[in-house]
């Protein structure tokens, strides 16, 4: 059985494992990390945050006979047949999509700045960040995400979730008495963080500046970044605390 913590509740010690309800291929990897407390940590999402993968996945669906409709900030329903325009069901959209993960993970674009900005925060003296990355990359894919962003100088210790952020985020809260910053295109997962991790500073990025105008403003996003190198100091300011 699972335990949930309550979003309200303001906890910033660490709780037994069990009242986290993480899931049991995410656990293992958060355990894995060295947290030190006293400094600051900036959880990123990868997919459109620090890679692109809208305009890629776009791509690899024409190649495939497919026609993903980037008009609206969603897959399901967005996905259907160049032969005939039928949309594809949900299930099949995903089936996709894992295709996609599995075949083109390993050669997903780096979007410009991050890897600079994420260095200079973690590398910074008067700051050290610790940065994580926070991705919903299947577990399959894990492995071929990780040698991704390495090539691209993203080497950052990498947690593959499962489901909403928010716990996972509630772990890194808790385990840490710095302040702790997380970046995500995804209104469900910043949703997920205001829930389950009130404590964290929310911020919406999305890469693409189109899908950015798509997406618009996020109701549980409390700052918002256009660029990564324009967002370096927003960053800082919410790390520093």
């Amino acid at each position: 059985m699972r335990l949930d913590l309550s979003g309200g509740e303001e906890r910033r010690a660490p709780q037994p494992i069990k009242r986290y309800g993480l899931a049991e291929e995410v656990l293992p990897q958060l355990l894995a990390l060295k947290i030190d407390p006293d400094r600051p940590i900036l959880a990123v999402d990868a997919d459109e945050v620090l890679l692109h993968f809208a305009r890629h996945l776009q791509r690899f669906m024409a190649g495939e006979g497919y026609r993903l409709d980037l008009s609206e900030y969603r897959l399901d329903g967005a996905i259907s047949r160049l032969s005939d325009g039928a949309i594809l069901s949900k299930s099949e959209g995903w089936a996709l999509i894992s295709l996609f993960f599995a075949r083109e993970t390993r050669t997903q674009e780096i979007v410009e700045g991050a890897a600079e900005t994420l260095a200079a925060l973690a590398e910074d003296p008067s700051l050290r960040a610790q940065v994580l990355i926070l991705t919903n990359v299947p577990q399959s894919a894990r492995a071929a995400r990780v040698a991704n962003l390495a090539g691209h100088g993203l080497g950052f210790p990498l947690v593959a979730n499962v489901g909403g952020k928010g716990r996972a985020l509630r772990y890194l809260w808790d385990h840490s008495a710095a302040p702790v910053a997380f970046v995500d295109d995804s209104a469900l997962q910043l949703g997920s963080a205001a829930t389950r991790a009130p404590g964290v500073a929310r911020v919406h990025f999305v890469a693409d500046p189109d899908l950015r105008r798509v997406a618009g403003r996020v109701e549980h996003a409390e700052h918002a970044m256009e660029s990564w190198p324009a967002g370096e100091r927003l960053l800082r300011r919410l790390l520093t605390g």
